[in-house]
C-alpha cells in the first residue's frame, strides 16, 4: 500500500498547493501556458528518452496511439480551460468544481464503455453533478468575473471527463504502454497550449511572477508523473478518483494565505463533492463498496463478483 499511497499523496499535494500558489502569481495565460509546455517537454519527453527501451510506432500498438492521442488532445483543451478558470475564479472553488471529472468519466465510461455501476456511484455521480452546479452559481453570483470563471470550470470538467475516458479505452488496446502515453500526452500539450500561448499574450519578464510560474508548472508536471508512479503500483480505479481530492489542499491554502471567503453552505457543497468523489471510485477495494457489500453478506460466503478495475 505505501508504494502507491506516498506518490498519491504527493500528487494531491502537489496538484493542490499549485492551485493556490497561481493566484499569487502575475503572469498571463500566454505565459504560463508556454511555461507549462516547456515543463511537460523536459518532464514527459525526458522520463521517455531516459527509461523508455521500446519502439515508439509498432503495428500492433495503433489503436492505443489512436485513443491516447484523441484523449490527449481533450485534455489539452481542458488545461486551458482549467488555467483560465484560475485566473478569473476563486481557487477553491474552481479547483473542486473541475476536480468533478471523476464522476463524469464514471458517467461516461457507464454509457461508452458499458462499465457497471453501482447504486452507491450512482448516487456519487448525482451529487457531484448537484453541489458543482450550486458551487457554480452561488460563485458566479458573487461578483469577480461572473459567468467566464464558471464556463471555463465547466469546460474543464466536460474536457478532463472526455479525455479520461479515451484514456480508458486506449488503456484497454494491445501493447498499452505508458511510455509511449507519456509522449503522447507530450504531442496533445503541444498541439493545443502552444498555439493558444503563442496566441495570446505571452510577456515574460524575470521576476517574482516567473519564479512562481516555473514553481506552478514544475508542481504540475511533477504531479503527472507521481500519479502514473501510483497508478503502476497501485489500483488504477482507486488512485485515479482519488487523485480528484486536490481541492483539499488547494481549501487550506486559499482560506489561510490567500484569505478567499466561502460561505457555509460553499463549504457544505465542497465537502459533498469530496465525499462524493470518493463514492464513485469503481473498485471492491472502495471503504464504502466493501462496508455495504460486507452488511449485505452471510457470514463465510464467498465475495461476491468484484466490479471491473477502469485503467
Amino acid at each position: 500500500m505505501l508504494g502507491w499511497l506516498l506518490p498519491l499523496l504527493v500528487t494531491v499535494s502537489f496538484y493542490g498547493l499549485a492551485g493556490g500558489i497561481w493566484k499569487q502569481c502575475g503572469l498571463t495565460l500566454g505565459a504560463i501556458s508556454l511555461l507549462y509546455v516547456a515543463a511537460k517537454s523536459v518532464v514527459n519527453l525526458g522520463s521517455w528518452l531516459a527509461f523508455s527501451r521500446q519502439q515508439f510506432f509498432d503495428r500492433e500498438s495503433r489503436g492505443f496511439l489512436k485513443w491516447a492521442m484523441a484523449g490527449s488532445f481533450f485534455n489539452g483543451l481542458a488545461w486551458i480551460g482549467y488555467f483560465t478558470a484560475l485566473t478569473l475564479g476563486p481557487a477553491a472553488i474552481v479547483q473542486t468544481i473541475t476536480a468533478a471529472y471523476t464522476a463524469l468519466a464514471a458517467l461516461l465510461a457507464l454509457i461508452f464503455l458499458r462499465e457497471r455501476v453501482v447504486a452507491v456511484q450512482a448516487v456519487g455521480i448525482a451529487l457531484v453533478i448537484g453541489a458543482g452546479l450550486f458551487l457554480g452559481y452561488t460563485g458566479a453570483t458573487e461578483g469577480g468575473a461572473g459567468w467566464v470563471w464558471v464556463a471555463a470550470s465547466v469546460a474543464t470538467l466536460l474536457f478532463w471527463g472526455v479525455a479520461v475516458t479515451m484514456f480508458k479505452q486506449a488503456y484497454n488496446q494491445p501493447h498499452a504502454d505508458d511510455w509511449r502515453f507519456f509522449v503522447v500526452n507530450w504531442v496533445g500539450i503541444v498541439l493545443t497550449m502552444l498555439p493558444y500561448g503563442l496566441a495570446t499574450d505571452h510577456s515574460l519578464a524575470p521576476g517574482r511572477d516567473l519564479t512562481l510560474g516555473l514553481l506552478i508548472v514544475t508542481l504540475y508536471a511533477l504531479g503527472d508523473l507521481t500519479l502514473f508512479a501510483a497508478i503502476a503500483r497501485g489500483p488504477a480505479s482507486i488512485v485515479s478518483p482519488v487523485s480528484g481530492l486536490y481541492p483539499v489542499p488547494t481549501l487550506f491554502y486559499a482560506s489561510l494565505v490567500l484569505g478567499e471567503k466561502i460561505s457555509p453552505a460553499q463549504w457544505v457543497a465542497i465537502v459533498v463533492v469530496l465525499a462524493a468523489i470518493v463514492m464513485v471510485v469503481p473498485a471492491p477495494d472502495n471503504p464504502l463498496l466493501r462496508l455495504l457489500q460486507g452488511s449485505k453478506r452471510p457470514a463465510g460466503n464467498a465475495p461476491a463478483e468484484s466490479i471491473q478495475e477502469n485503467v
